[in-house]
């Protein structure tokens, strides 16, 4: 009888040890690729969204970011998702407006691949220098979602373009150890958005629609699974405990 007691209690040890592990934040580095630097007018080309060198227990299920490029000068053709990653939809998981998309795997990404491709157009009446970048990158493996510390950018010339000056990328991110929930951001976008919307009235409703799926998209696991996980043991050993000593009982009478 005693002997169960202990193995229940180291049970019971092992459990809320297990319910207090904390996972490494995820990470990963995301580039923007292309066959070429140099473009003509008219030309149309494609730029490879990849991830790699990923640091996940789990493996990457998810990414949000802001897509930037100069409008005047490129047309956004299509958006695909690579390798099962999804398409971003207009105005439902990508906002024109804001650049801001939203995409997931149908999986985990454990290895390096590419998650996107983007497919420009050259206007005719383009600038010569130009930059695609994505900015405010998010990733999650399930756990808490992770802002990264670095912009994606990449560096196109238009042969015969507009000249002007060479785009610099924005310094990255300061880095963030201890990810949490953006209450701070969602309440400065809506009351931004509560002050313009009788000005702005469908941006504001896709920008919400993009944050809305974004929230779903990215997920985080909390500590509910592993309460109840813990209470289901509590459960289980009292009943063992009280099972045996009502046997016990019977026998010794």
């Amino acid at each position: 009888m005693k002997r169960i007691i202990k193995l229940s209690i180291i049970l019971l040890v092992v459990m809320i040890a297990c319910s207090g592990i904390v996972y490494a934040a995820p990470s990963c580095n995301i580039s923007l690729e292309t066959t070429s630097s140099e473009f003509n007018k008219n030309d149309t080309f494609s730029v490879n969204v990849k991830m790699s060198n990923i640091v996940s227990e789990k493996g990457m299920i998810a990414l949000e970011a802001v897509l930037e490029y100069d409008k005047e000068s490129l047309t956004l053709l299509k958006m695909e998702g690579q390798n099962e990653w999804s398409n971003p939809v207009k105005d439902l998981s990508y906002n024109e407006g804001t650049g801001k998309l939203v995409i997931d795997k149908d999986g985990l990404a454990k290895s390096d691949e590419v998650i996107l491709k983007l497919t420009f157009k050259v206007n005719e009446n383009s600038k010569k220098n130009l930059m695609i970048s994505l900015k405010e990158i998010k990733v999650s493996d399930t756990t808490v979602p992770t802002k990264l510390n670095n912009n994606a950018y990449k560096n196109i010339t238009i042969m015969g373009g507009q000249d002007n000056p060479v785009p610099t990328p924005d310094p990255n991110p300061n880095p963030n150890p201890n990810p949490t929930p953006d209450a701070g951001q969602n309440s400065t976008q809506n009351s931004t958005q509560d002050s313009t919307q009788s000005q702005t009235p469908n941006k504001n409703v896709n920008t919400n629609k993009v944050d809305s799926l974004a929230k779903n998209k990215i997920p985080h696991a909390g500590t509910s699974s592993l309460i109840l996980v813990l209470l289901v043991a509590v459960i289980a050993v009292l009943f063992f405990y009280f099972k045996i000593k009502k046997v016990n009982k019977q026998i010794n009478k």
